[in-house]
């Protein structure tokens, strides 16, 4: 019973100068929930929104049936999700005209959570849970900037839970087109060529060329042959010429007419014995010199016609062998640029074919893959505030007020105390009597217990 009654008095002491200290108490109370209203009404409001994602890994059949596929570790798709560049492009996208958030302030407005929805180890072929809460002040902004961060990390990323088949397809795709581009170019290239040199033409050409070059050269022979022969002739008939005289001298006497007219003239006797000396010379053509000179002449027209024969085949056969070399040649030309654009062509049609086959196979891949990264979650316009808590704040503040004016009254009856009890004062600690208090605790003087 003594340590009972001593409990109460002590408790009563406490009690005692609660009491002397209430007013303490309720004046730090007040100010703390004074100043916690004040805070809370002066703090802006915090709106929270959030999306969230499910990352599939990628799947895809290997050689021999394995199907083959990782996921990265959460602390690396959270550093995807917050990387500089996503942000700024998130900002850009809601923020247009400038003035809206930095990279630094977005990224600690924004938490990450990563989840695994059904893997015991890690890491596992099993898909992922991204969660992204985004806060803020402006509540009509935050689902907008949820729902481009999860746009353009859907874009950024959606290649990296793709299978290599179907990570491919964009390479295989590029490479098809500049392919399918430079077969397109060739062709065309052939045909203008083809247009431009026909190749049958320069053949028909080369072979016509041929045929009278080879036309000319077997008249030639027979031409140089003839000539030859008429040269001779001539040569001979010239000879035969130069021993024929071109006139024969015949001498005669008087003719039977001639006479009697010379007689009739009444000749004198001296005259008369000169007639038997007195004879007439005539010149007689040779017809064989005419004859030989005919043929001399005809010989000399023919030798020279044939001459002039034999000059026209001679160029016409070197003409035609020179433009029979000359398209000759541009038919080689002709034929080996062909060949050599066929050759091309052919190089890049195996390859076009080839392309076009990886290009099928990359796209069944894609199609048959679902979509890496899904939005299982859309970002909502916040109704309510998620801070200030005035409620919270109140309880809060009440109890540390309460708590503090607590310690602030007793550190005040302390300092009262201490005035009290000093020099040549007989106050005890609660104003009594200090040998009553004595008395108090003596423990055989049960009449001064309470």
């Amino acid at each position: 019973m003594q340590d009972n009654d001593e409990y109460e008095v002590d408790l009563r002491d406490y009690l005692h100068v609660l009491w002397e200290g209430k007013w303490i108490i309720i004046f730090t109370f007040l100010v703390a929930v004074a100043t916690a209203l004040a805070l809370s009404y002066s703090t802006p409001k915090q709106y929270q929104t959030q999306t969230s994602l499910l990352l599939l890994p990628p799947l895809s059949t290997e050689v021999g049936g394995e199907v083959t596929g990782t996921v990265f570790s959460p602390e690396t798709y959270k550093r995807l999700a917050l990387t500089g560049d996503l942000l700024q492009d998130v900002i850009n996208q809601v923020y247009p005209k400038g003035g809206g958030a930095t990279v630094d302030s977005l990224r600690s407005h924004i938490k990450i959570d990563v989840e695994q929805t059904a893997a015991k180890d890690f890491p596992g072929r099993f898909p992922l849970y991204l969660t992204m809460t985004v806060s803020g002040t402006d509540p009509e902004k935050l689902p907008l900037l949820a729902q481009a961060w999860a746009k353009k990390f859907t874009e950024r990323n959606s290649q990296l839970f793709l299978s290599r088949t179907a990570q491919s397809y964009d390479y295989i795709k590029q490479s098809f087109d500049e392919v399918e581009k430079s077969l397109l170019a060739k062709e065309n290239d052939l045909t203008l060529y083809q247009q431009k040199n026909p190749e049958p033409v320069m053949q028909a050409t080369v072979t016509a060329l041929q045929d009278e070059y080879t036309s000319y050269l077997q008249q030639l022979p027979d031409e140089m042959l003839q000539l030859t022969d008429q040269q001779a002739r001539l040569s001979s008939l010239k000879e035969a010429l130069s021993t024929q005289p071109e006139h024969f001298t015949v001498a005669r006497g008087l003719s039977r007419q001639a006479l009697w007219n010379f007689l009739a003239a009444g000749v004198s006797s001296q005259k008369i014995d000169s007639l038997p000396s007195l004879s007439i010379q005539d010149q007689v053509l040779n017809d064989t010199y005419v004859n030989l000179q005919q043929e001399v002449s005809d010989t000399e027209a023919t030798v020279k016609g044939l001459q002039a024969s034999v000059e026209y085949l001679q160029s016409k056969a070197d003409q035609t062998r020179k433009a029979f070399e000359e398209k000759q040649g541009q038919l080689v030309a002709i034929q080996a640029q062909l060949d050599k654009m066929n050759r091309d062509i052919k190089v890049l049609d195996g390859t076009y074919t080839s392309l076009s086959n990886k290009l099928q196979q990359a796209k069944i891949a894609q199609v048959e893959t679902p979509d890496p990264i899904r939005t299982v979650e859309a970002p909502l316009v916040p109704s309510r505030s998620i801070a200030p808590n005035k409620k919270m704040n109140l309880a809060v503040a009440g109890v540390l007020g309460l708590f503090l004016g607590t310690l602030l009254a007793f550190f005040a009856h302390y300092v009262q105390s201490g005035k009290d009890t000093g020099p040549g004062s007989s106050q005890s600690l609660d104003g009594e009597d200090p040998n009553k208090v004595s008395n108090k605790a003596t423990p055989d003087d049960k009449s001064n217990l309470y």
